[in-house]
């Protein structure tokens, strides 16, 4: 092991990226220990590493961040491919507002939000026809139904039941038939694909009460939110193009072996904390020494990893009217189901889709170019003169070797257990964090937040 105490590298970030001002750089922090502190290095320079990097270097923990693209973010990214138009290309929107301990940093960041709660909503059926408001506030109340008996029915679910027999059950409980059947199970479905990234076989029924809601309004992020991680990243030593390759650990701290651009090195520390994603874990493409113990690796098989992709169309004008969310039922493969309209956030006529579990893989054969008319056909559908979009944007999170997809899911045989286990710290050397190690807040930027702050509390505490 070769000992690194010098705290630079030229991969090295300042935090100032795209909300700050790149004429300036933050004043250096978490760059030497304070009396009673030690050494940790973080693994990964999203939500959760650096929240817990930030907590650290503020309690006078010396902290290392090793990240191995080329940017601070992770899941979070905030692009700029057109004039005046910010994209958030992963993670975008904090749902609920109030109490949300997202709101906190959104307030000291001083970043602007716009409310996106999708209170203009209009719907179309599988022939392009508009739905009368009757009939979609019905079909909204009946899917309001079917959650509530769905909810209220994973008490005494066994781990092994899926969300289709509980939206079947349900279907049942409610007394709904017929088209009203059809349209709200249609709508249960893609509702389910989108907030889990699979398919409901695949899901534990059970995830329908883990997950823990707030109140107030969903807001979205018009200059990005990447603003977030960029503030927590301020002035810590964060070592991009840094890619890690494994993770030792003995009774006198940590080694970890990195590639970077000026080859491999290990640097060493008192302890580290990982916060890589689902998919990079269960990948194995990080070596752990000794190997990881058999309730993480249990639980790495279990849980679910879920797949969900983007499209942004941007184009000269505004066709769709006033509608914030556009509902497209009865589409192939439920492809394209959600249009959100980003007009009022964005200032320019962009539309967005979000295509998950069997929607994203019927999509992912597909070449980019074909993905983009398959989505333009699917809007004629609608609206039979769409122009043709000026430009567009496709996210490929699950060929991205640092993500390998969206985010986590309890998937069918899987519970709240295994995140627990992988959370669990293994002695007080290797420690555990990101939204698959949250239990009511997983798959969420608020609970990588929170992931990362209870990490950075635990080593604080054993230091």
């Amino acid at each position: 092991m070769s000992e690194d105490v010098s705290g630079e590298s030229t991969g090295e970030a300042s935090g100032a990226g795209a909300g700050a001002d790149a004429g300036t750089r933050a004043e250096p922090r978490g760059r030497e220990a304070e009396p009673g502190r030690g050494h940790t290095i973080v693994v990964g320079a999203g939500m959760s590493g650096l929240a817990a990097a930030d907590r650290l270097a503020e309690q006078g923990e010396r902290v290392t961040v090793l990240e191995a693209r080329d940017r601070t973010g992770g899941r979070i990214h905030s692009v700029r491919p057109w004039d005046g138009v910010t994209l958030d290309v992963g993670a975008s929107w904090m749902r609920g507002e109030e109490n949300n301990p997202l709101s906190r940093l959104v307030a000291e960041v001083g970043v602007r939000t716009a409310v996106f709660n999708r209170s203009t909503e209009t719907a179309y059926d599988p022939k392009g026809r508009r739905l009368l408001f009757d009939r979609h506030r019905r079909n909204l109340e009946d899917v309001n139904l079917l959650h509530e008996h769905m909810y209220w029915a994973t008490v005494g679910a066994s781990p092994e039941e899926s969300m289709e027999e509980g939206i079947n059950h349900a279907l049942y409980d409610a007394n709904l038939v017929r088209s009203r059947a059809r349209d709200a199970a249609e709508i249960v479905h893609r509702l389910a694909e989108a907030d889990h990234g699979a398919d409901a076989e695949e899901i534990a029924f059970s995830a329908v009460a883990s997950q823990h809601e707030f109140s107030g309004d969903d807001v979205v992020f018009p200059d990005g939110m990447g603003q977030l991680t960029d503030h927590l990243a301020r002035g810590l030593d964060v070592r991009l193009e840094h890619v890690v390759l494994a993770v030792s650990h003995d009774g006198d701290g940590v080694g970890v072996r990195v590639d970077t651009p000026d080859g491999e090195e290990t640097l060493t520390a008192d302890r580290v904390l990982v916060t890589l994603p689902l998919g990079v874990l269960q990948a194995g493409r990080v070596d752990f020494e000794p190997a990881l113990p058999a309730d993480k690796q249990d639980s790495l098989e279990r849980l679910g990893n879920g797949r969900l992709e983007k499209l942004f169309l941007r184009f000269d004008e505004v066709f769709w009217g006033d509608a914030e969310v556009l509902v497209h039922l009865g589409t192939e493969e439920g492809a394209w189901f959600h249009w959100y309209a980003g007009q009022n956030v964005f200032g320019e006529p962009v539309l967005v889709s979000r295509n998950g579990g069997k929607a994203a893989r019927f999509l992912a054969r597909m070449d980019e170019g074909d993905v983009v008319e398959h989505a333009m056909a699917s809007l004629r559908g609608m609206f039979k003169k769409a122009p043709d979009p000026v430009d567009h944007y496709l996210t490929h999170w699950m060929d991205d070797p640092f993500a390998r997809g969206g985010f986590s899911f309890t998937a069918v045989g899987a519970g709240d257990g295994d995140r627990a286990a992988l959370g669990e710290p293994i002695g007080d050397r290797v420690f555990f964090a990101g939204e698959a190690t949250e239990i009511e807040h997983t798959a969420t930027v608020h609970g990588a937040l929170l992931s990362g702050r209870r990490e950075a509390e635990r080593i604080l505490s054993a230091d």
